[in-house]
């Protein structure tokens, strides 16, 4: 359907109140590029800057030292070469009126999308938070391979020093890496990997070197350019190849023993969240290379490394019984070691937990790696959200003695993918949990049901009442939807007034007579504008052979069965046809 609207002051208005922000240029491709024509109060909000500041600049004033400049300069050559039609879309570091930066994801739109563009569109938004999380659970994921590959080393010094040094190159991608350790005046290389791998041996001088400088102070040092750092012994660092790089100190008990060095030959190879690994492994690592030196129990050098780690990490026998735990564990229930040690999982966590979390101990213990997502019930009462990993342990022979326990709060995360308005799950969190839930239903033949609900006539809400009253409705809506569900339920708001419901271990008959329940729920909660309200639902039991998207499909069938029959009413998803 084509239609035109006319009214500029209409057209303005819709773009000022839209969440993303919006910037307008002209499509000049001489230097300095574009001129920014327009701006919306969302992308004022979001950079600090105000309309008079931005008008008749180029989106550069953005820019900054952290800056993507392979990433601009790609951009830059695409809008030049006029490709008709194409949208552009990507991902770079920018930077705020005040200078503090943020990561922008945006989508560029050429006007018209025919012939030759006179203005280049771009929506954009801060993702700034969500990057954060990822990196931070990705680096809690690396920092529990880290811990579990020191610790296949056993306590040779020297293998372990080989393997620190191979670890440190791989996570951070880096041309080479080295440990270096202090003798007499000197820093001398005792481990190489990388560009330098075999060659032990090189000396550096404590007075006169980053290593030096590094070891004296006891803190990293980020050398973005060794031919720029006045600090550097540049001649030793040429040697090496060692242009840019992170020199981060081995500290144990507050004693600094040596400096773990990684570096590329190019200018500016790595940014502060490669920094921010090392840190937190270079605990990981130097407490592997001091119990190497200084203990001769695997078991304690064991303990110290996974008591460094945030995470909750146990060993458990076929009895189901805890044989080693780390001091999460002490801090999780408040209670020492030696009452927690020896006694069954089910006394420990409680026996509702225990049986929510049984069929995957027993699936660890029949030799498979399990993963999940739980909800944890503190002693006070209060509930965390965990990802759970068992890693089945299997003797010489090959058979299951036990598993390996990871637990990792994700508190976090959930938060991300929590709807703005509402609080349920947003589209992103229902799909990861989807997918999730149907894997587990599929391997487990367990029951999974999922309920679709539209409200009925929410346009007239939003065109008689206005969109304050209809965020409150919807808000109450899915308060009284989470109040109605069990905590194993996952309620979404699936998109504008329709939610979703996914219900494990919950058969067909009774996630009908769930909707049923919900629908009078609703239809019996006036709201004080609106009065009644009532919805349409669409119900569908999961058939192991079909698809996500199948599954989803029918219930969405369902619900449009529910509409057009006369709405304010429940409908089950036909079969799936095989």
């Amino acid at each position: 359907m084509n239609f035109v609207i006319n009214d500029q002051e209409l057209l303005k208005t819709t773009v000022e109140t839209v969440r993303e922000a919006v910037l307008i240029t002209d499509s000049r491709q001489a230097h300095p590029g574009p001129a920014i024509l327009y701006a919306n109060h969302a992308f004022l909000d979001l950079t600090g800057y105000t309309a008079e500041e931005l008008l008749g600049q180029t989106p550069a004033l953005l820019e900054g030292e952290e800056a993507d400049g392979g990433v601009m300069q790609t951009l830059r050559q695409r809008l030049s070469a006029g490709s008709v039609g194409e949208v552009l879309e990507g991902e770079a570091v920018n930077y705020r009126k005040d200078g503090r930066p943020f990561r922008m994801e945006w989508t560029i739109r050429p006007f018209p999308a025919e012939g030759e563009p006179r203005y280049f569109i771009a929506s954009l938004r801060d993702v700034s938070a969500i990057r954060n999380l990822e990196q931070q659970r990705q680096q809690l994921q690396t920092l529990a391979e880290i811990q579990t590959r020191v610790s296949t080393a056993g306590l040779d010094l020297q293998a372990l020093r080989d393997r620190v040094a191979d670890i440190a190159r791989a996570v951070t991608g880096a041309d080479g890496a080295a440990i270096e350790e202090p003798e007499d005046s000197e820093m001398v290389y005792t481990a190489t990997s990388g560009r330098v791998a075999g060659s032990p041996g090189i000396r550096l001088p404590i007075s006169g070197s980053l290593s030096g400088l590094c070891y004296r102070q006891g803190e990293s040092i980020y050398c973005r350019d060794t031919h720029e750092d006045t600090r550097v012994a540049r001649d030793a660092a040429d040697q090496v190849g060692f242009r840019s790089g992170f020199l981060v100190p081995l500290v144990h008990q507050e004693h600094c023993f040596g400096v773990l060095k990684v570096y590329s030959g190019r200018p500016h190879a790595f940014n502060e969240g490669d920094l921010q690994l090392l840190n937190m492994a270079s605990h990981v690592l130097a407490s592997s290379l001091s119990d190497a030196r200084l203990f001769k129990g695997e078991r304690d050098r064991r303990s110290l490394l996974v008591d460094s780690l945030p995470i909750m990490i146990s060993y458990v026998d076929n009895q189901l019984r805890y044989v080693e735990i780390n001091v999460a564990y002490n801090r999780w229930y408040n209670l020492p070691t030696e009452q927690l040690v020896g006694r069954r999982v089910a006394e420990v966590m409680g026996q509702e937990a225990f049986e929510s979390n049984r069929p995957y101990m027993l699936s660890a213990l029949a030799g498979e790696r399990v993963t999940f997502e739980n909800r944890y019930t503190h002693p006070d009462g209060t509930v965390t959200p965990v990802e759970v990993d068992y890693t089945p342990v299997r003797n010489a022979q090959g058979d299951v003695q036990g598993f390996f326990s990871m637990v990792r709060d994700i508190s976090d995360l959930k938060r991300a993918e929590q709807d703005y308005l509402t609080g349920a799950f947003n589209r992103q969190g229902f799909d990861d949990r989807l997918a999730i839930s149907c894997a587990t239903a599929r391997r487990y033949s367990r029951p999974l049901s999922l309920i679709f609900l539209d409200l009925d006539h929410f346009k007239s809400i939003n065109d008689n009442h206005g969109h304050a009253v209809g965020d409150d409705v919807l808000r109450g809506v899915a308060k009284t939807l989470q109040n109605e569900v069990r905590d194993s339920d996952i309620v979404s708001r699936w998109g504008g007034e329709e939610f979703a419901i996914l219900t494990p271990e919950t058969s067909l008959q009774d996630a009908l007579a769930l909707a049923e329940r919900l629908r009078q729920a609703l239809y019996e909660h006036p709201y004080a504008a609106v009065g009644r309200i009532s919805a349409s639902f669409g119900v569908a039991a999961f058939d192991p052979e079909e698809a996500e998207r199948d599954f989803v499909r029918r219930v969405d069938e369902a619900l449009y069965k529910a509409k057009v029959g006369g709405r304010h009413q429940v409908q089950q998803a036909g079969p799936l046809s095989h």
